[in-house]
């Protein structure tokens, strides 16, 4: 019976060794395969490159944001001439009215006013409606011209290493002080022109 118990605390001491090893030796590939991982994440290494470009200069120099933007506003002058036509015809009528005088009855006048001020009433309402279909075509507009930007500058920016690039405008900065050295404006719109170039050349 001794015996058997010394054969079983000497087959549970093997036991313990066996675990003891297994444990650490993983530990230790553990920690190794982490170190090698560590050394091949170059993100930690990788030096941040900030940039910027000025949103105001891209607006003058960009030739789709120009040609896009000028057929926006004939459209808005357009549309604008046609409701200042309409207004002056009906003050016109007002005015024509107005001339007879001491001629214009009680009913006339009344059938008058009611006439002009349903006309009035229907013009303010084109009015108000073309008014939001030029600030909704116009916030369109921009979100196109935003996102040919910045589709640009996703592709600029990767293959030129830079990790932020910000904007400047002079009616909206952020900016205390910006360094030209940093200002890529230049090659970001010759960029964005040949781009568009070539799309137009597609067509």
């Amino acid at each position: 019976m001794r015996n058997f118990t010394t054969i079983l605390s000497f087959l549970l001491l093997g036991a313990v060794c066996v675990l003891f090893y297994l444990h650490y030796s993983h530990s230790r590939q553990v920690s190794s395969l982490a170190a090698e991982l560590h050394a091949n994440d170059t993100s930690k290494n990788k030096p941040i490159r900030i940039a910027y470009v000025d949103l105001d200069t891209i607006d003058a120099k960009f030739e789709f944001y120009k040609e896009k933007w000028e057929n926006f506003e004939k459209k808005k002058e357009g549309i604008d001439r046609q409701l200042n036509g309409a207004y002056q015809q009906l003050d016109d009528k007002r005015v024509n009215f107005l001339k007879k005088g001491n001629d214009i009855t009680q009913i006339e006048a009344e059938s008058f006013k009611r006439d002009y001020d349903q006309q009035l009433q229907y013009l303010e309402g084109q009015r108000r409606k073309m008014e939001q279909d030029v600030s909704q075509e116009a916030m369109v507009l921009r979100d196109e011209i935003f996102k040919k930007i910045n589709d640009y500058l996703t592709i600029y920016s990767r293959e030129n290493g830079y990790t932020y690039v910000f904007s400047y405008s002079k009616n909206a900065n952020v900016f205390l002080y910006q360094d030209p050295v940093f200002n890529i404006t230049n090659e970001v719109i010759a960029g964005l022109n040949k781009m568009y170039k070539r799309t137009e050349e597609k067509k």
